[in-house]
């Protein structure tokens, strides 16, 4: 593995607040992604602001080649408030070690490679963005003389407190190089569309901070009270996520919990981040405030999208979880697979973890009922029907290790070859409880080898594979595994995809664009430990070719 550009980059630190200490880096995030209610073809101009930034940070490499090398300066949460229980980052100008792998990493995909010299792209990106605005007077600004003088390297978003569903209060921090070309520039383009025409901007330390009307004047006095970057827990977590890369996000769900309710859920956050262009927030957020028990959660998730060398990669951390006990893991078991593996995905500490989980999982359960169902008794519906007890059964399925593999194939009209191996306390009690789960499910008695081993029990669809799986082997050692899943030692769920060998599979379908695209890639990772009670890591990686 290459050396970590975040080692060498000096990625930016919020000053940290007199007395504070910043926590040691080194602590599992979930995730839906609701798309935002709004009509057809409408673009607001804060939308278009924030979707050239956004693109930029995600796929302009150009821009960070050709960027001068530093990473200084301010950040948005230095001018955004301290009360804000949301807050996303997009960053063109990050540290140097992230300017230097993300053009190494992007110069590995063929429809980046090409145009890594071919000047700014936030030109093309506006007039790309503009163009799609129905609004003609949107397409009338002209990049070089409305746009380029002012616009900064910076973008970010924060949510507070205190919005209902048709007004979220958010603010939009958008870094800029002229107070007064800005200011002016961004009033004429809210002019453009009705729906935007009373949102107000205010100037403040090199930023255009730009609020839904009438929460302005409180918005400047919260910042002024304290801003976010100045917020001990808001820095701490960030602290201990480290490199923050060309974006990075916060969520405190202490306090989003409660709020997103009043936003309507999943389709209140889906629309309030719809608004800046930043939809990306919503598959991290969107699903919790539609969850039964999810306005009681406590804790908080910090993450960033950055680059190495050789790869792409969205990590997190979460600390502070309330009542998430500390479950010890081990990805050995992925890593002992056979080297044929495409696929596959292991969860270790599952027993224990469902054990500790299972009060709140279990009134997130009833708490669905009678969508459908007929009955609020939704565990004793599924202890029911499929003749297990609950949490029990699902513990010694899960067992110390499950393991899910799928390997290299051809797929046609049979069965497809896929196993499974179990690492228990009680191997023999497993094997049984998987022979009346099949039973009930009317599956025929040969669907399924399932034989036990000492500790283990072997799953697969044919008996071949159930062998191969015994036998074990060593897709741990491989190149592609270490770059894309990491250091499994601590694990408690590992995934690795052989995207070499997807694109076996899938040759012949696969044409163009799409083809080249998938040839410039390797393999795909997610690795998540438990590191203490109530926090975690986890990562998720896009390796090159």
């Amino acid at each position: 593995m290459s050396e970590s550009s975040s080692g060498a980059s000096q990625p930016y630190t919020y000053p940290l607040p007199p007395g504070v200490t910043p926590t040691v880096p080194g602590e599992v995030s979930l995730s839906d992604d609701p798309q935002p209610n709004r009509p057809a073809g409408r673009r607001r101009p804060v939308l278009l602001v924030g979707a050239v930034v956004a693109a930029l940070a995600l796929g302009g490499a150009g821009a960070l080649a050709f960027q001068k090398f530093g990473g200084g300066g301010s950040q948005p949460a230095e001018v955004l408030p301290g009360d804000a229980y949301a807050y996303l980052r997009l960053d063109i100008d990050p540290s140097a070690g992230q300017k230097i792998a993300a053009v190494r990493f992007l110069g590995k995909l063929p429809q980046v490679k090409d145009t890594l010299d071919s000047g700014d792209p936030r030109k093309k990106l506006w007039e790309l963005a503009s163009k799609d605005a129905s609004n003609d007077c949107v397409a009338k600004f002209d990049y070089d003389k409305d746009i380029a003088p002012w616009l900064g390297d910076r973008v970010g978003v924060a949510v507070r407190p205190g919005g209902t569903e048709k007004a979220p209060n958010l603010a939009v921090a958008i870094q800029v190089k002229d107070d007064s070309a800005a200011k002016d520039t961004l009033t004429r383009l809210f002019a453009c569309d009705k729906g935007s025409s009373d949102s107000e901007v205010r100037m403040k330390d090199g930023y255009a901070i730009v609020t839904p009307p009438g929460v302005g004047d409180s918005t400047m006095a919260a910042v002024d009270k304290g801003s976010l970057a100045a917020n001990p827990t808001f820095t701490q977590d960030m602290a201990a996520l480290g490199e923050q890369g060309v974006m990075s996000g916060w969520f405190d769900m202490g306090t989003g919990a409660k709020e997103l309710e009043k936003l309507g859920g999943a389709a209140g956050l889906g629309a309030l981040t719809g608004m800046t262009g930043m939809s990306g927030m919503s598959s991290s957020m969107g699903g919790l405030g539609s969850m039964p028990g999810a306005a009681s959660a406590k804790g908080r998730t910090a993450m960033a999208l950055r680059f190495e060398a050789d790869y792409v990669e969205l990590a997190a951390v979460s600390r502070g979880l309330d009542g998430a006990k500390a479950v010890k893991g081990s990805g050995s078991e992925l890593a002992s697979l056979p080297a044929n593996t495409m696929a596959a995905l292991s969860v270790a500490g599952g027993d224990q973890m469902v054990k500790n989980a299972w009060p709140t999982l279990e009134k997130q359960l009833q708490g669905f009922g009678g969508l459908g169902t007929g009955s609020s008794d939704v565990v004793g519906e599924i202890e029911q029907q499929l003749g297990v007890k609950l949490p029990d059964d699902l513990a010694v399925l899960l067992g110390r290790s499950f393991t899910l593999a799928l390997p290299g194939q051809t797929f046609g009209p049979d069965t497809p070859t896929i196993g499974a191996k179990v690492v228990s306390d009680d191997a023999k009690a497993a094997d049984a409880l998987v022979g009346r789960l099949l039973e009930r499910l009317g599956a025929p008695s040969d669907a399924l080898t399932h034989r036990v081993a000492g500790d283990k029990l072997f799953l697969a669809t044919k008996p071949g594979y159930a062998d191969d799986l015994q036998a074990g082997g060593k897709l741990g050692d491989s190149d592609a595994f270490k770059l894309a899943v990491g250091d499994v030692s601590n694990a408690n769920l590992s995934m690795f995809v052989d995207l070499d060998k997807v694109d076996e599979v899938v040759k012949g379908d696969v044409h163009g664009e799409a083809k080249s695209f998938l040839e410039s890639l390797r393999a795909v990772g997610v690795n998540a430990s438990s590191t203490g009670d109530g926090q975690g890591t986890f990562t998720l990686r896009l390796v090159g070719d």
